[in-house]
């Protein structure tokens, strides 16, 4: 039984990592399309680096669970 419950916790963090990696290049794919629309270096930067910390960090929790 502990392990059954140790298998659900793992899988349920295992969708919020996988989560998180889609919403990083979500952000990446939002910063390069404000960057190429017009909308400034700045914004672009903005969402590019969100992005890039998300996936990090999900990446770093991945390999750590």
């Amino acid at each position: 039984m502990n392990e059954q419950k140790t298998s659900t916790t793992s899988q349920r963090y295992r969708v919020y990592q996988v989560g998180g990696i889609v919403l990083a290049a979500l952000f990446l794919a939002l910063g390069v399309t404000a960057f190429a629309a017009g909308g400034g270096p700045i914004i672009a930067a903005i969402a590019i680096t969100g992005g890039l910390a998300v996936l990090i960090v999900s990446i770093v929790m991945m390999v750590r669970s």
